[in-house]
């Protein structure tokens, strides 16, 4: 008997309530992690360990699911740094993986922040240029390279210092501004998620009638970043048509990945 009365002992007892759902977490987080080495071992089996541990489609179903049916509780940006701990846990036990971004950008608090949130512990490797960090990646499949999406990678991309290497997420996940702050390139397999977005560059403004239209547009260089809604192909309507009549464009598929999801605050 504790000899607590009334609220005290109310207290006391929700308490004890809140130390067996902590249990109860730490022992799902025991089977899933179980669950990720059990995926490690299978795709030992069948070939499928090389490469990039990074699945922005799969990692992006599994948050926007949670999001969906999160309660009134859980924050949705409580959630997204919770679970992206996991996920990048589940990714660093089956490859190493490091991230290259310049200086400038691991100089910025909030830029930084916004990495760390979404990529946990995974090391950070800073260079002088966007040109030196993509050259990284392009050198190791399972490393990513970030870029903030306003500075000069475009130019760097252009002469081919990314290799195949191609932008395969945007952050902040949950979109707080119409442009995304980050462009994530990586060598992660493209995959359609059902509400994705492909970024084009060009030598010019698109047509003002083309459609869809561009989610936005931002100005890198001598060339023009535009956001498109949709999983696109260079060979496929519309952007098949646009290369036939807008040659002089120049345009080029740079990537694409899940469309981020709409922040609530």
């Amino acid at each position: 008997m504790s000899g607590l009365t009334g609220p005290e002992s109310e207290l006391e007892e929700i308490r004890r309530q809140i130390d067996a759902i902590d249990d109860g977490l730490m022992n799902l987080l025991e089977q899933r992690f179980a669950a990720t080495e059990h995926v490690k071992i299978v795709k030992s089996k069948i070939g499928a360990m090389g490469g990039s541990p990074f699945r922005p489609a799969r990692e992006a179903a599994i948050l926007r699911r949670l999001i969906g049916n999160a309660g009134r509780f859980v924050p949705p940006d409580l959630l997204v740094r919770l679970w992206r701990a996991i996920l990048s846990a589940s990714s660093q036990s089956q490859a190493p993986v490091s991230i290259h971004i310049v200086k400038r950008l691991n100089a910025t608090l909030g830029l930084r922040l916004r990495i760390r949130d979404y990529f946990g512990p995974i090391p950070v490797e800073e260079y002088r240029d966007e040109a030196q960090a993509l050259m990284q990646v392009n050198a190791n499949s399972a490393d990513i390279c970030i870029v903030e999406t306003e500075s000069p990678w475009v130019e760097a991309f252009v002469q081919g210092k990314a290799g195949d290497a191609r932008i395969v997420a945007c952050l902040p996940f949950l979109r707080d501004e119409p442009v995304p702050k980050l462009l994530v390139f990586g060598h992660s397999p493209p995959e359609p998620t059902g509400d994705d977005e492909t970024i084009i560059i060009s030598d010019g403004k698109l047509p003002r009638d083309f459609t869809p239209a561009p989610l936005w547009q931002v100005k890198v260089g001598t060339r023009r970043v535009s956001c498109l809604p949709g999983f696109l192909s260079e060979h496929e309507s519309p952007l098949v048509g646009l290369n036939r009549t807008n040659a002089s464009l120049g345009l080029m598929i740079v990537g694409r990945y899940p469309s981020p999801v709409e922040s609530k605050s």
